[in-house]
């Protein structure tokens, strides 16, 4: 399940494709004529916030043919052009200047079902969802989350969080690995001795495709142990457990959304093949916070620990795909109950169980 390509289009056609999946932060295109560009399953995508405030998600893909529309990844605009053939369209994805079709009007060219590709889009508490499957047959985004936004979302206020640091790379070790890395802290006292160490969590009550945990601490959990009395204050307006400590979520099945009292990352992983992974990594702060005169100093001080947190996370991912080829079953601890549960979720989406 780890090494098998036929396994691996299973895990695509079964939980990848049906799903909702994390595209960004509506913050990232606060005013029309906002986009930015990504890649999901292998998808190019375009998110624009179009001239009445609507964010939406379009394939980055021509009607003319095909080029990108755009290969920048962030930026603004009065309107879609190709650089190919400068096909031009609206911020609302209809196509409204086609060189080589001058005898059409801009109402004949709205006609021609050559708009650019919409993608199911949803913004929920700031936060970018897009759905890469069959429309037809989706769950809608409010019924996939579940209480995700109810439980973690609202009351953390992640719709006043801006990105300040992202990166995309590739990692050669199996999707699950990271995301099963994710959801227990019996390696934190061994892998993030230095950076984490002793990380006490209970479960979180999910319903809907997300599970989580909550660790509760007034402190941080985004500096290193020793300087977490030296960070940030606490977002304003935070309510329940939000006030109280951090959750660390899995949006099935595999966007890992840390939540705090200061800080909000993320760690996306998007399968490119059964031994490869795609990794979006995140930092974003809430706005005030940026506003701070002493954020360069202090948020120094958050990316030298959530940057480790990382690389030592991607080096036990990959350390651990190099054994698995000739691994026979292993177990599960009690300590590693929420790997157990996320990993019967996944044999029940593959296997179609229940």
């Amino acid at each position: 399940m780890y090494t098998d390509e036929t396994w691996f289009q299973r895990e695509m056609d079964t939980m990848f494709r049906p799903a909702w999946h994390f595209a960004g932060l509506a913050s990232s295109v606060s005013e029309p004529g906002a986009f930015m560009t990504l890649r999901l399953l292998d998808e190019p995508l375009l998110i624009v916030r179009g001239d009445d405030g609507e964010v939406r998600a379009f394939r980055n893909s021509c009607r003319h043919r095909g080029a990108p529309v755009t290969d920048q990844p962030s930026g603004t605009c009065r309107g879609l052009r190709c650089p190919y053939h400068s096909w031009t369209y609206s911020l609302e994805g209809v196509l409204k200047h086609a060189p080589g079709l001058e005898g059409y009007g801009r109402d004949e060219l709205a006609g021609l079902g050559k708009d650019l590709l919409q993608v199911p889009c949803g913004v929920r508490e700031g936060l970018i969802f897009v759905h890469l499957g069959d429309p037809a047959s989706a769950p809608t985004l409010d019924a996939y989350l579940g209480n995700y936004v109810s439980t973690v979302a609202a009351p953390h206020r992640t719709a006043e969080m801006v990105a300040v640091q992202e990166r995309e790379y590739v990692l050669d070790s199996n999707w699950k690995l990271y995301v099963e890395v994710d959801m227990e802290t019996l390696h934190t006292k061994h892998i993030h001795r230095g950076s984490i160490g002793e990380q006490p969590v209970t479960m979180s009550e999910s319903e809907g495709n997300w599970i989580g945990v909550y660790h509760e601490s007034p402190h941080t959990p985004a500096l290193h142990p020793g300087e977490r009395d030296r960070g940030f204050p606490h977002v304003e307006g935070l309510s329940g457990k939000a006030a109280r400590g951090t959750h660390f979520s899995i949006l099935l099945p595999g966007f890992f959304l840390v939540t705090a009292q200061d800080v909000m990352w993320w760690i996306h992983k998007i399968p490119d093949s059964a031994t490869r992974t795609r990794v979006r990594v995140g930092y974003s702060f809430p706005a005030s916070t940026l506003e701070r005169e002493d954020f360069d100093e202090v948020s120094k001080h958050y990316y030298k620990r959530l940057n480790q947190v990382v690389e030592e996370d991607d080096w036990i991912t990959e350390y651990q795909q190099k054994g698995l080829n000739a691994s026979t079953p292993g177990c599960y601890v009690p300590e590693e109950h929420v790997v157990h549960r996320l990993d019967n979720w996944i044999l029940d989406q593959v296997l179609h169980v229940g």
